[in-house]
């Protein structure tokens, strides 16, 4: 009985898409790979030939964060990928598979690019109380976008907590 009550919540599950868990996973893998190798070519190219564009030193050191918050968060999702994976050891597939969790996993490098995006802008203007420099360096950029984006979760718990204790709130009493 037990069986077929998850069986059914399986089969309610919110993504359409696909009509077997392996035909998700397999999207879900060449998703990772092809989203990696363009982030990767768009870095070399943002290295090496964006000048050709008229991208001045700043813009580009801001194209590197974003990267560097893109790569983060592909990192937690490739490794929540792995980790879910994994536990079929030779057969993942006979497995329950969470395919809910899909547009979180499909989300999560793009919105760890924006949060990642957003500290290193603000922590740059010394809004935040993180001292980058001015953040001139686009090997500084990536890398501290890629650790903010690789643990953009926490990152908002700490930003919220910042907002909480900076951000004034009105008395209701009065």
């Amino acid at each position: 009985m037990n069986e077929e009550v998850n069986k059914n919540d399986r089969e309610n599950e919110v993504v359409p898409f696909f009509k077997s868990d392996k035909n998700q996973i397999i999207f879900e893998f060449s998703f990772l790979i092809i989203t990696f190798w363009l982030a990767i070519l768009l870095t070399i190219l943002i290295h090496f030939k964006i000048w050709i564009f008229g991208v001045d030193h700043h813009s580009k050191v801001l194209l590197f964060a974003g990267l560097g918050g893109f790569l983060g968060g592909w990192t937690f999702d490739a490794k929540w990928f792995y980790r879910v994976t994994a536990k079929g050891k030779d057969n993942q597939y006979k497995f329950y598979w969470e395919r809910h969790k899909f547009y979180w996993r499909i989300f999560i490098p793009f919105l760890s690019a924006i949060v990642a995006f957003a500290i290193f802008i603000l922590a740059s203007t010394n809004v935040l109380p993180i001292n980058i420099g001015k953040g001139e360096s686009g090997r500084v950029s990536f890398g501290l976008c890629f650790i903010f984006g690789h643990f953009s979760d926490i990152v908002m718990t700490q930003l919220a907590k910042w907002v909480e204790s900076t951000v004034p709130v009105k008395d209701s009493s009065k």
